[in-house]
């Protein structure tokens, strides 16, 4: 935690450490963030002590101090000194919200697709990841996984469902919290995702499926996430996501790189 306090960090972030030299990066780019009363809680997982992010995150989200929570991918890379506290300012601005985050997709269609939202550059180019075309908290239905903020509040009264692995965490939280008549936005950051976003594997799709299938009677017919828009409702939606996990199933079993 940045500076010495008496009182609680109004931030907690949390992230998953499954590579030391990674975190140690992340760290380094923290370290120079300014003006963010924060703490950080560290869920080390090198020797795969968790069998879900979402168990790793409920874990750590018990014993954080924070009003708000921030849970944040290692491979995270803050673009000047006040790229956090910028996003924290959002956070602190919108007065209820169910899920925040910097990359995600409105329930909005473009061209009968799905549209991108995030103003953050990714992968080793560092290329645009998305429509960048906003400057204020903008509603989304679902937000990626690298980096999204919830009120301690709300997780208290909606803490992550003990689906195992290691997807749509964030989207299922985004799905609970429009269940809860609370609303979701994406907001501009000056951030790097050192990934390039193709982290979709077959399990990916395993677990997608199973969240359809759990949400099925609340979902309305698309559900747009910052990977595809996925149909939500009879035979052609299940063909649809039974197609893309075995597409990816073939692909990892023939080592085929994701494009």
């Amino acid at each position: 935690m940045r500076g010495v306090t008496l009182k609680s960090p109004k931030y907690s972030i949390i992230t998953i450490i499954n590579n030391k030299s990674t975190f140690d990066e992340f760290s380094v780019s923290l370290s120079q963030q300014r003006d963010v009363d924060y703490e950080l809680i560290k869920i080390n997982n090198c020797n795969n002590e968790f069998t879900s992010a979402r168990s790793a995150y409920n874990h750590a989200a018990n014993l954080a101090k924070g009003e708000f929570l921030i849970f944040c991918h290692p491979d995270i890379r803050f673009l000047d000194e006040h790229s956090l506290f910028d996003i924290c300012k959002f956070a602190q601005d919108q007065k209820e919200f169910g899920v925040m985050g910097i990359a995600g997709s409105p329930s909005e269609l473009k061209n009968n697709n799905r549209v991108l939202l995030s103003t953050i550059i990714h992968g080793n180019d560092k290329i645009q990841a998305g429509d960048s075309n906003f400057s204020h908290a903008t509603e989304v239905q679902t937000l990626d996984e690298c980096f999204f903020i919830m009120t301690k509040k709300f997780w208290e009264l909606h803490p992550f469902s003990n689906q195992d692995g290691w997807h749509l965490y964030a989207v299922e939280q985004c799905i609970i919290a429009n269940l809860n008549n609370q609303k979701n936005y994406v907001v501009p950051a000056r951030i790097w995702h050192t990934s390039d976003g193709k982290s979709e594997d077959y399990h990916y799709y395993i677990y997608l499926r199973q969240l359809i299938h759990k949400y099925r009677d609340d979902l309305p017919a698309t559900l747009n996430t910052t990977v595809k828009k996925f149909p939500t409702r009879g035979v052609s939606a299940n063909l649809y996501t039974l197609y893309w996990l075995l597409n990816r199933w073939t692909k990892q079993f023939l080592h085929i790189k994701v494009k």
